[in-house]
């Protein structure tokens, strides 16, 4: 009894010693803590919140303060400098070396040798949060302005940071560790490839690798199932013939040749070529010119299935954007079902929207930083016949053709317009693809090749097309073309 009751103070004595020094220890890390997050600011906060959010159990808690001498609690047992080693690395990440030399007694140095080791935080959030610290104010607009179709635009605006526009995807199982696509293109768009670089280092690291968990303590990222864009399933019932109409080619508004000797060029920037807007109210196509005026070095705004309202709302935002204030040149994709001058986009039973209107949204009044700056309209309908309304009744026409802004620069300069129309029912045939379409493609990949002036891109898309109609009398197409550019133009 003696025996054991001797051993049981021995126990006791010993647990109280270990409970003494654990009090001290939480005592010391908690003004430690204190002092720290005294030092750093709201915006600092935030990054640091994010950088732990795997190890506060995969949420962003407000209460930083408790998180952190919850996390030092939890993993005292196991690793008793677990507290100081993430307070070491979060400064180290946040670049406040002078709090690793007051408050931590350490320094820059030092906190390298360890980390070289072994990282607490896990490396894609590492990442994503020195990218944000490398991302300007500008290109944080342009990322937000190109996930309008992503992201609801009343979580976008809350936005101040790329962290927020992260987390906000992550939310949407959009971005991950093992899932950057969506990332590495946005970049790719806005002409950071310093950015894409360190994107694929990072994936190159990792490939054929599960997501890095942090070590401290040891949890699993979640992985992702990657959405990719797939056009609607196209109908497959019997194709019906078609009537049959005349190829219409139009003579360029210029009236003379496009070949002029002495005729200046229009200049573009290789690194800042031009935004094109692609809308695909179809279903067919968009994802083959999406990919077409990427691989043409364009940073490409792609939007499927819109209805009127919101592709008028898509060019009219667009057109106002300052990001096209740096750009050379600027590119329209339409392809919907329509009539010879409305595009109806998703639906058929109301007026849609004037063709024309659409080509005066980014004329020089309506957007001046495209003025001088040549447009390029290319657009495909399928033209419906069961229109139910009467384009009679809305007499607002656009505004005219030869008005003149300030410079004196007719409001219709520098743009080129290409229209094909071909019959609705086409749309029902099985895999069906715009014979249109599948020729600019060429025709632009080719000419960029050989350095071919637009006006001679589209003689070679005429030429396709017409060979077509002549062997496929039944599904005709017919191209329009005008313009008023003034210089040559190379894409």
């Amino acid at each position: 009894m003696t025996a054991c009751f001797a051993q049981a103070i021995s126990y006791d004595i010993k647990n109280l010693q270990y409970t003494e020094s654990y009090s001290e220890m939480a005592d010391g890390f908690s003004v430690m803590v204190n002092s720290v997050t005294a030092l750093l600011s709201q915006e600092e906060c935030r990054t640091l919140q994010y950088l732990c959010t795997d190890l506060f159990n995969n949420s962003c808690v407000e209460d930083l303060r408790g998180a952190l001498l919850d996390f030092a609690k939890r993993n005292q047992t196991c690793q008793p400098q677990a507290g100081d080693a993430l307070l070491m690395e979060l400064m180290f990440r946040l670049k406040r070396f002078d709090i690793l030399k007051k408050v931590l007694g350490t320094n820059r140095q030092q906190v390298e040798v360890i980390l070289q080791k072994g990282s607490v935080l896990s490396d894609y959030r590492v990442l994503m949060a020195d990218v944000s610290d490398n991302l300007a104010e500008e290109d944080l607009q342009t990322l937000k302005f190109l996930l309008n179709s992503t992201l609801p635009k009343e979580r976008v605006k809350k936005d101040t940071s790329f962290l927020d526009v992260v987390v906000e995807l992550e939310k949407l199982d959009e971005v991950s560790c093992d899932k950057l696509d969506l990332v590495e293109n946005l970049f790719r768009n806005i002409r950071r490839m310093d950015l894409v670089k360190r994107i694929q280092a990072y994936q190159n690291k990792g490939q054929n690798v599960p997501c890095a968990a942090p070590k401290v303590p040891k949890q699993n990222c979640s992985r992702y199932v990657c959405r990719q864009f797939a056009p609607n399933p196209v109908r497959q019932p019997q194709c019906f013939a078609l009537k049959i109409k005349n190829l219409k080619l139009s003579v360029p508004e210029t009236g003379t040749q496009h070949e002029q000797t002495g005729v200046e060029e229009y200049q573009m920037n290789p690194e800042r070529k031009g935004v094109c807007v692609l809308i695909d109210c179809v279903g067919c196509d968009g994802e083959l010119l999406n990919q077409t005026f990427k691989s043409l070095g364009f940073m490409v705004i792609f939007h499927s299935h819109l209805c009127p309202k919101e592709t008028q709302k898509v060019l009219e935002d667009l057109a106002r954007h300052r990001h096209l204030q740096g750009v050379s040149s600027f590119i329209c994709c339409l392809i919907s079902r329509g009539t010879d001058i409305r595009l109806l986009a998703n639906d058929t039973h109301r007026p849609g929207i004037k063709l024309e209107d659409l080509k005066q949204i980014f004329n020089p009044v309506q957007c001046p930083m495209l003025s001088g700056k040549p447009k390029l309209f290319f657009t495909q309908i399928y033209q419906t016949s069961e229109v139910m309304y009467d384009e009679c009744l809305e007499t607002d026409g656009p505004l005219s053709c030869y008005a003149e802004n300030a410079q004196g620069i007719p409001v219709s300069a520098d743009v080129l317009w290409n229209i094909c129309i071909t019959e609705e029912k086409l749309l029902e045939c099985s895999g069906h693809r715009s014979v249109y379409l599948q020729a600019l493609r060429s025709a632009l990949l080719r000419g960029h090749e050989r350095r071919m002036h637009i006006l001679d891109v589209m003689t070679e898309v005429n030429k396709v097309v017409y060979n077509h109609n002549q062997e496929n009398p039944g599904k005709t197409y017919k191209p329009q073309l005008s313009h008023t550019l003034r210089k040559k133009l190379y894409i």
